[in-house]
Order: C-alpha cells, then sequence, then structure tokens
C-alpha cells in the first residue's frame, strides 16, 4: 500500500511541474509573439542595433572574403561592399592585433602594408611568402633592405610624362605653409630638374639622390646646370630652366632653390631616403599580375622624420593601383593597408583618390581619432573621408568629440519614460493626491560617455548601405582564433637576421619557435 501512495504521489508531482514547465513556455512564447508584433516606437527615432537576421541579409557574417572589421558571436564580420574601412582607435588599444594581423593573415591577394617598428611583417611575413613574393623596404635597417626608385613610374617617352613628372614632384613636397606660392614653385622647381635628369643622365643616375645634388651645387654650379637645362630639348624644362635663370638675381627665386633643397634633404646619398631609392629590386605592377606583400618599415618613434619617405611610397603605391586599370583584373584585389594615416601628412593624391580607389584596390586606413583626420585634411575634406568610407569602427574612444560624433552618427532611439507625481493642499493633513503617467521620449541609442565606457573587448561598426544599423561587436585577437593557428610567429623587437634567398617556407614545416623577423625575399 505505501508504494501504491509513493507511486501515485510521485505521478501528481510530475504532472505538476509538467504542468508549470508548459505554461511558463507558453507565456514567454506569448510575450515574444507579442514583441514581435507590436508596432515599433518611431516617434523620436528608430535607431537600434542590427541583429543576426540583418547581418545575414546584408551578407557581412560568417563569410569567407572581404575585410575582417570585427566578430559577432562565433563569426566574423567582413566588409564586402566597395568603399574603404576607416578605423579610429587610439595608440596601444589593438587594432594590430585587431585589424592589421587579422587581414594579413586572411586576404589572398597582393598587399601593400604601412608598419611602423615592423611588428606587422615579423608577425605574418612567414605566411605571406607562401603566397608570393615578400618585400620589405625597411627604414630601420636599411643594409637588409629592399629598394625601391620612383623614378620606374614615370613613362618616359610618352604622353604622360609630363604628367609622372608632377605627380612625383607633388609627392616629394609636403604642405607646410598656408600659403601655396613657396609649395607650387618648390613643385615645379624638383620636375624641371627631373625631367633634365631624365634628358642628360643614364638610367642608373636617373634618382632623387641625383636630383638633389644638382640643386645643391651652389650658386655657380646650379646656375651652369640651369644653363644647360635651357638647351636640353625638353620644351617645359627649357621654359622653367630660363624663368629661372631670369630671376637668379631675386629674392624670391633664391628663396624657392633653398625651399627645394630642404625638401629634398632627406633623399642625399648619404642618408636613408637617398641609399633606397638608388635602384628597385621589384616592380610595384606585379600587384596585379601575381601576389606579392610589401612592407614599408619605419621606426615608430621616428614617424614625423620618415614622413617623406612614408609620402612617396604610398604615392607610389597608388599610382601603381590606379595604373592597373589596363590590365586584366586580378582575382583578389590589392589590399592597400595605411596604418598611422597622420603619419603621412596632407597626401592629396588619397584624399582625390578616396572614391575611385574602390574600383582597384581594397583600401584600409587606420587613424587615432576623428580629430586626427579634421586637423590633417580639414572639415570639409574629412566629411568626404567620411562619406566615401564603407566601413567605419571605433573602440577604445577617449576624446569627447570624437565619441560625440560617434554618437551622432549611431542615432536616436524612442523609449517609453514614466512619470509619477504627488501633491497635497497645504490644509489637508491626511488627504492628497498621486499621479503617474507614459510617455514616448528620445535618446541616444549610444550617449558620449556610454561610448568613453564601452567595454574595451568591444568595438562599434557602421557599414552605411550595407548594414542600416550599427553593429555593437567584440574586437578579434589574432592569436586566439583557430584558423590562423600556427600561421603567425611571435615578434621580437631585434634586427632581423639575413637567411638564405629560399627561406619561404609553408606553414607546415616551420619549426616549433621560428625566426620571429625574417627576410623573405633576399635583396640583390
Amino acid at each position: 500500500m505505501f508504494f501504491v501512495r509513493l507511486f501515485r504521489w510521485l505521478i501528481i508531482i510530475t504532472l505538476r511541474c509538467t504542468f508549470w514547465i508548459l505554461r511558463r513556455l507558453c507565456t514567454q512564447l506569448w510575450r515574444f509573439m507579442r514583441w514581435l508584433l507590436q508596432r515599433r516606437l518611431r516617434s523620436h527615432g528608430s535607431a537600434r542595433w542590427a541583429n543576426i537576421v540583418d547581418l545575414l541579409r546584408a551578407g557581412v557574417w560568417g563569410r569567407r572574403h572581404g575585410l575582417i572589421v570585427a566578430k559577432k558571436w562565433t563569426g566574423f564580420i567582413r566588409h564586402r561592399g566597395e568603399g574603404a574601412v576607416l578605423v579610429f582607435a587610439p595608440m596601444g588599444s589593438g587594432k594590430g592585433v585587431g585589424l592589421v594581423i587579422p587581414n594579413l593573415l586572411d586576404h589572398p591577394g597582393s598587399v601593400i602594408c604601412t608598419d611602423p617598428k615592423g611588428e606587422n611583417f615579423a608577425v605574418t611575413g612567414r605566411f605571406r611568402a607562401t603566397l608570393g613574393p615578400v618585400f620589405r623596404i625597411d627604414a630601420q635597417h636599411p643594409e637588409l633592405s629592399h629598394h625601391l626608385n620612383p623614378f620606374d613610374l614615370i613613362r618616359v617617352g610618352s604622353h604622360h610624362e609630363a604628367d609622372d613628372i608632377a605627380a612625383l614632384a607633388d609627392l616629394l613636397v609636403i604642405p607646410e605653409s598656408a600659403d601655396g606660392h613657396w609649395d607650387t614653385s618648390a613643385r615645379q622647381m624638383i620636375a624641371m630638374i627631373i625631367g633634365y635628369v631624365i634628358r642628360t643622365r643614364p638610367p642608373p643616375l636617373w634618382t632623387l639622390a641625383t636630383v638633389r645634388q644638382i640643386i645643391t651645387l651652389g650658386s655657380s654650379g646650379f646656375a651652369h646646370e640651369l644653363e644647360l637645362m635651357a638647351n636640353c630639348g625638353h620644351g617645359l624644362v627649357e621654359e622653367e630652366a630660363r624663368i629661372t635663370l631670369a630671376g637668379l638675381d631675386h629674392d624670391e627665386t633664391r628663396s624657392v632653390i633653398k625651399n627645394t633643397a630642404k625638401t629634398l634633404q632627406f633623399w642625399s646619398p648619404d642618408r636613408i631616403g637617398g641609399f633606397l631609392t638608388a635602384r628597385s629590386d621589384f616592380d610595384l605592377m606585379q600587384m596585379h599580375t601575381g601576389v606579392i606583400s610589401v612592407f614599408v618599415v619605419v621606426p615608430e618613434d621616428k614617424l614625423k622624420i620618415y614622413q617623406p619617405f612614408l609620402r612617396l611610397m604610398i604615392g607610389c603605391a597608388l599610382a601603381a593601383a590606379v595604373r592597373g586599370k589596363a590590365l586584366p583584373r586580378p582575382r583578389h584585389k590589392p589590399l592597400l593597408l595605411i596604418d598611422e594615416l597622420a603619419a603621412l601628412g596632407r597626401l592629396d593624391a588619397l584624399e582625390q583618390g578616396i572614391g575611385y580607389l574602390r574600383a582597384y584596390t581594397r583600401t584600409l586606413l587606420v587613424l587615432q581619432d576623428l580629430g586626427q583626420l579634421r586637423r590633417i585634411y580639414g572639415a570639409d575634406s574629412a566629411s568626404s573621408f567620411l562619406a566615401a568610407s564603407g566601413c567605419q569602427v571605433a573602440f577604445n574612444v577617449n576624446d569627447n568629440a570624437t565619441a560625440q560624433e560617434l554618437a551622432e552618427t549611431i542615432g536616436r532611439t524612442t523609449v517609453m519614460s514614466r512619470s509619477h507625481g504627488t501633491s497635497q493642499a497645504s490644509t489637508e493633513l491626511l488627504r492628497h493626491q498621486q499621479q503617474a503617467g507614459q510617455s514616448e521620449s528620445g535618446r541616444l541609442l549610444y550617449d558620449p560617455s556610454e561610448i568613453r565606457r564601452m567595454r574595451h573587448t568591444h568595438c562599434l561598426v557602421m557599414m552605411g548601405g550595407a548594414v542600416a544599423f550599427p553593429i555593437l561587436a567584440r574586437k578579434v585577437r589574432h592569436y586566439r582564433e583557430r584558423v590562423w593557428r600556427g600561421l603567425w610567429d611571435l615578434w621580437l623587437d631585434a634586427a632581423p637576421e639575413n637567411p638564405p634567398a629560399s627561406s619561404a617556407r609553408s606553414p607546415a614545416s616551420s619549426p616549433t619557435n621560428p625566426d620571429p623577423v625574417m627576410c623573405l625575399t633576399q635583396p640583390d
């Protein structure tokens, strides 16, 4: 009899528990359906965070191709559309391990990458060598560096020669004065000397060091060269030479010559700039015909000193990228990855080409904040950069201006606000009135203080047309991803060794502790 009662009690308890669970499930399902079908509040704004449906519909989550910008759940968020990726993150915030290195390990096409301190080459160079030749233009260790002569991009003897010379002169002059007269005069003088060098010197002397030597010959020596320029047989060179000769006795002309010599100081034969541009070990046009990786390495504590060097290398890469339109399109567009964009200064070729570069390259630009972009390019041009970009990523925001602008970009949402009040007449001791109500009000979906307090593992992603709503995602960490296990090396801040030319090893055959820094393609 006891066991019968026990069995009956167990059945009753089981049925009650089952009924309670079913009731809870039905209640939650009803609440979810009611939330799904109810009218969204939009009177003060309709901003919200993108959900999985938005990401899947746009095709930016869980795909295999595209620039990696963040991670959501278990998949990467990729920018697969047109336009550049702009990254706003202060130094030391993890943009290298979260954006730069992941894309170097993931992108199957050619790569042109600026590399302050050499970390990107050290970590990803071995893997990039499995895809194609790797070239390192290294201002830190010039004795082990490859070389690139910008004169190779001048199409000598063609209708484009004068334009190519003018473009090279523009890259060499860093805009400094508010009055553009001095910068324009320096460009014209440099273009004149470059045209003269091409007409009168043998090809091995077509270098920036030769141009620097001519401008520093002294008064009598330079005047003699000007007389030769005036009769060199090149129309534009002769015209500029005659104008300069006529004004040699004027203070303004002497100031222009002095300013031009100062501009070309970095390219002296005994300076690193002159040494690294004395010849070319590769052709930048290979980015369209194969897969190459070019790392432009400069000391991070001397970015200002090496600004002319970075400007020239990136300017040459931009010119080579655009000229690829006459060649068959590669399977994967080249990736132009500029870390510390501010180190280039104002680069007109990039400012004017940010819109049409999308047809030839994938571009990833890294800055510290929005203010940095405005200080360099001005408010109007900075707005053009933002408008031409296809994706914006921000994390670890520290300044109020950037946080405020990001908050406005994310948008406002509508929320229900409650009000409650109590009133009591002065003559009444016990009687009083209470009022309560609800109303719609608007607020920023993420206000500036919330953006600044955002967890260091999170980031904000805005994709414009691809995903209509902002994305609150997590940063990528290349060393935590299984997909790249064994493909990257540790970085040790030391001088690279000089390995044999056949040092490009596959990840599977690499030793347990491979050399962290290696020159994967031996310069001649």
